[in-house]
């Protein structure tokens, strides 16, 4: 991209800068030679696009003069500096403090190893932060890739004369882009052609109201912009990147990613833990600086100043650090992990999560609405059976099987060439792929089977007037000047029951339009029946011919005046087949407790027989209802129904709305599937939406929180298990933190009382390793499990539901308690059980090393949470967990065995480790006694009347979006409140403080 632009691509700036006059701008177009003139210069044809010579060249020289189409990210933060923004928390600085003032006292009174106990806090600190600085940065790449791969969308351009798709990164000034309903344009453009294209600009301009584009109109089309209406345009590309004028705006924003709900509602929770050891951090100090001065004024201990100050200070830093273990840093770090982990998984399973909420959101799902065409079935589609002149074609597969006339041939394969948007188109890897519709295709594969090239027959038929379909009109029209005579012909292609009541005529086989007699349309019906009653899709292909054409000042009027009296051509009944991983995808979510509902555009005997084939419809109380009879239901009906209902048909995108919105008020976790730009309001509305990524609209993925790679609904069944995967992972790693959090703190408080040293029998610099296995190690072990089937074998997580649960509480006490009692047992007699002076070094390593290896046993048992007894169960297939667990028993045996006093430790014998080893691992046995007896009854979470906490979080998430885009960037984005909340802020913005281009545009949209 050239650093400065020149003269000429200024030039092409002003042409779409925002506030200067359409006159004005018209008047600039003007001066360089009107849109050939610009073409000219951009060295493009308006037909062929950019010669395909440059291709060879990778457009270098284009993209050196104009740019790319790329927006400057902002550049990743350094492992260096999140290792200073780690070593800049208020807590660690207070720590630091003291060690060195430790460091000075020590050297001052022993010169030669005085200096040990400060420098190996010091040490022990940088090594923390410096592995939880790794491991952030180590996230942020992550996210940072899954945000390419989430913005990188694929474009269609004529390059030398040839349909392409091309990645929206590789746009060049010059290039000819088509446009169609649902797109969001990725560049500012010139208008070339189109029908009836609206754009909403209201991201850019703030203007509500679709603005029309032509070249008698506004032909200035803006990046970022969506096209709402109309459709089969094409644009010629002006500015790309930072010179297009979303480009300009979007490269001034850096907003950080929000907190998701899990996050949120961990904040009290942690908050609460850091109060319990701040106090009992307090009343440490307290305690041992009352205990001191009762022995010196007992005269128990000799009033040495310097002694009396030494030892208050080792207070101090025993205090500080058990704030540094209590504060629990490491649930924010483990729910960050766990959602990036569960990213970068799920778009192995085909699920491209663009918001994070959704991984944790889908865990909670209790019913689906789903589409059937491409999600459900295979969108293979293939037109099986037709109707046509009064026959019905039993196998329209085998061409000797149709027995059309020429002429009426010639009638049939011009309603399939013109009505169509799809077309041919050359992939990135040089392959023919077919774009558009599968039904559009379903007729173009019928119409090339008996000998046609509909694309061609379409080049050599301009339209003259056009109505795209959409899912409102669910029809099609199109209007052509014959080639013979003087007449226009009209083509619809749509639904039957909105085609059929237009319909007075019928083709026969000679051409001729012969009106409906008495039965005829009720003979029709009855095939559409037929048809549906098999799962075949029906389409009905009419025309109709005129002298004039209406005019077309009133919109509404012109489409009545053109679409009545026509005539049917032809009734394709069109099969999908269900896809083979379909059934056993429903069951499981059958199994798992969420309802699995069909919404569909089809016949409703269509709906149900495919319905049944899935397995959504197993018993007669299982409701089948069309759209319209639905919205015009009592609101007190449509609850009742919605409950039971499990199809809905003829459905519209506003019939899917109101169905979401009731069933949010029936208090359920909805999901929704879209593919069409009028599914935005549903899936915006649903809490997740899962949009379509091979079919799915550019306005549906914007709206939409995952992206189904494959389009298939057996990917929505992964990205459950993944959800609840997500949840166990932080209650897993809730569990072992609460168990660690107790014990040391309650071993610290009760030790330092009862010993003679005053101190507390596990070291500053232990402590801090034990927090280094509680948070980033935990973290990772616990919160990189995958998922198993067994997640589906029981009902969804309620919104409302405690993060921890009975049985959480009943392992957290059970586990603190023999953990709490086997630590005192040692710190009181383990001199005697391992052959050890009291309280020595030696004796005091015991116990430290007894705490850790009682951690990593536990950190076993906390992989199970829902009273499994084999706790063992899968943990190979955990490379993460194993390397963790190998890493934290080594780095153990080479404190223990060469620390020294650097650590506060000695060497231990073979049969002391035996001994440690065989304590710790009685963990094991203590959790399998516990599961023997009867688990807590947890409250079963089932859709109830409405509570709305849900939409709350979602409103105020969006609130602080909008709020936090009008922020200055150098103000803090959160108030600190706690030293918890310092901590846990801390970690959030070094993981998740880049901005993403999706989260822009939907600041800006708001």
């Amino acid at each position: 991209m050239s650093a400065t632009p020149n003269k000429e691509e200024t030039q092409y700036e002003d042409l779409f800068t925002l506030g200067v006059e359409l006159k004005t701008k018209m008047a600039l177009l003007e001066k360089m030679g009107g849109i050939e003139g610009v073409a000219k210069a951009l060295g493009t044809h308006l037909k062929t696009g950019i010669p395909a010579e440059e291709e060879k060249t990778d457009f270098v020289a284009r993209r050196t003069k104009y740019g790319k189409n790329e927006i400057p990210k902002p550049p990743p933060r350094s492992l260096f500096s999140m290792v200073l923004e780690g070593l800049g928390d208020k807590t660690l600085i207070m720590l630091c403090i003291a060690a060195c003032v430790s460091l000075v006292l020590g050297v001052w009174e022993n010169p030669k190893s005085g200096w040990i106990e400060g420098t190996a806090i010091l040490v022990a600190v940088c090594l923390v932060v410096s592995v939880s600085a790794g491991n952030d940065w180590q996230k942020e790449r992550q996210f940072r890739k899954l945000n390419d791969k989430k913005n990188n969308k694929l474009v269609k351009v004529v390059r030398g004369g040839e349909n392409k798709q091309v990645s929206v990164y590789a746009v060049n000034v010059g290039d000819v882009v088509a446009v169609e309903l649902g797109d969001i344009l990725c560049a500012d453009g010139i208008f070339l052609s189109g029908f009836d294209i609206k754009c909403d600009e209201s991201t850019m301009t703030g203007e509500p109201k679709p603005l029309p584009k032509g070249l008698d109109q506004d032909p200035f089309m803006l990046s970022s912009t969506k096209v709402v209406e109309g459709g089969m345009g094409k644009m010629l590309v002006c500015c790309v990147g930072v010179h297009a004028q979303a480009g300009k705006t979007l490269s001034l924003l850096n907003q950080p990613s929000d907190d998701t709900p899990l996050q949120i509602k961990l904040e009290g929770l942690a908050d609460q833990i850091a109060k319990f050891g701040m106090t009992a951090a307090a009343l440490i100090l307290v305690s041992l600086s009352v205990k001191l001065g009762f022995y010196v004024w007992m005269g128990w201990q000799a009033p040495d100043t310097t002694v009396i100050v030494h030892q208050v200070l080792k207070f101090i830093i025993t205090s500080i650090t058990i704030v540094v273990v209590a504060v629990p840093e490491g649930l924010p770090l483990a729910v960050t992990i766990s959602l990036a982990y569960s990213m970068t998984k799920m778009l192995r399973d085909n699920n491209l999560v663009r918001h994070l909420d959704a991984c944790e959101t889908m865990g909670g799902a209790t019913t689906i609405c789903s589409d059937k065409t491409g999600t459900l079935t295979l969108n293979k589609m293939t037109v099986m059976k037709g109707w046509f002149a009064g026959k019905t074609l039993e196998d329209t597969t085998k061409p000797d099987k149709i027995p059309f006339t020429p002429v009426y041939a010639d009638i049939f394969h011009t309603a399939i060439a013109v009505n169509s948007t799809a077309r041919t188109s050359i992939n990135a890897q040089g392959e023919k792929t077919q774009v558009g519709s599968p039904t559009e295709w379903a007729l173009l594969n019928l119409s090339r089977l008996l000998g046609q090239e509909p694309e061609k027959t379409r080049a050599s038929i301009p339209a003259v007037a056009a109505l795209p379909f959409s899912s409102a009109r669910k029809r099609m029209t199109t209007v052509i000047k014959m080639p013979k005579g003087d007449h226009y012909a009209i083509f619809s292609t749509g639904a039957p029951d909105v085609l059929l009541p237009r319909c007075t005529h019928y083709l026969t086989e000679n051409g001729e339009m012969v009106l409906f007699g008495d039965t005829t349309r009720k003979d029709i019906q009855d095939v559409i029946t037929a048809f549906a009653k098999t799962g075949l899709r029906t389409l009905m292909l009419t025309v109709r011919m005129i002298k004039e054409l209406p005019p077309s000042n009133d919109r509404a009027e012109y489409e009545k005046e053109l679409e009545t009296n026509l005539g049917v051509v032809f009734l394709a009944g069109i099969k999908d087949p269900v896809r083979p991983e379909v059934p056993p995808a429903v069951a499981k979510c059958q199994r798992a407790g969420i309802i699995v509902r069909m919404v569909t555009g089809d016949n409703i005997e269509t709906a149900k027989q495919i319905a049944r084939e899935c397995g959504i419809i197993q018993s007669e109380d299982d409701v089948a209802i069309e759209g319209p009879v639905y919205r015009e239901l009592p609101p007190d009906k449509r609850r009742i129904i919605s409950d039971k209902l499990r199809v809905m048909a003829r459905s519209s995108p506003q019939d899917k709305f109101v169905l979401v919105k009731t069933l949010k008020d029936l208090d359920h976790v909805v999901a929704v599937t879209g593919d069409g730009t009028n599914d935005a309001p549903a899936l915006k509305e649903s809490n997740i939406g899962f949009s379509m990524g091979i079919t799915g609209t550019e306005v549906s993925k914007e709206a939409s929180a995952i992206i189904l790679m494959d389009d298939n609904f057996a990917s929505i069944v992964k990205a459950a298990m993944w959800g609840r995967n997500v949840y166990d992972s932080i209650r897993k790693f809730l569990q072992f933190q609460l168990t660690v959090n107790m014990v040391a703190v309650l071993l610290a408080f009760i030790g330092a009382l009862t010993n003679s040293h005053g101190e507390a029998p596990l070291k500053p610099v232990q402590l801090l390793w034990v927090n280094l296995i509680m948070d980033t190690m935990a973290a990772l072990a616990l919160a990189t499990e995958e998922p198993s089937e067994t997640l589906l074998d029981r009902p969804p997580y309620g919104k409302n539901d405690s993060l921890i649960t009975k049985m959480m509480w009943r392992n957290v006490f059970a586990q603190g308690t023999f953990q709490l009692c086997i630590n005192l047992g040692v710190l009181y007699y383990g001199h005697i059980l391992f052959g050890v002076e009291c309280e020595s070094v030696a004796h005091l390593t015991c116990v430290f090393n007894i705490f850790v290896l009682c951690q990593l046993f536990n950190e076993i048992n906390s992989r199970k949470l829902n009273g499994e007894i084999n706790v063992f169960a899968g943990i190979f297939r955990n490379s993460v967990f194993v390397g963790v667990m190998i890493f934290t028993n080594v780095m153990q045996f080479i404190i223990v065995q060469f620390g020294g006093n650097f650590t506060s430790t000695t060497p231990l014998s073979l049969h002391q480790w035996m001994m440690c080893y065989g304590i710790a691992a009685l963990g094991l046995v203590v959790s399998f006694i516990v599961k023997l007896f009867p688990a807590p009854v947890e409250a079963v979470a089932k859709p109830q009347e409405p509570k709305n906490h849900w939409g709350k979080i979602r409103d105020l998430k969006t609130k602080s979006a909008v709020v936090g885009a009008f922020k200055k960037t150098d103000e803090p984005q959160v108030k600190l409140t706690s030293l918890a909340s310092a901590l846990r802020r801390s970690k959030r913005h070094m993981v998740l403080g880049f901005s993403a281009a999706d989260d822009e545009r939907t600041v800006a949209k708001s």
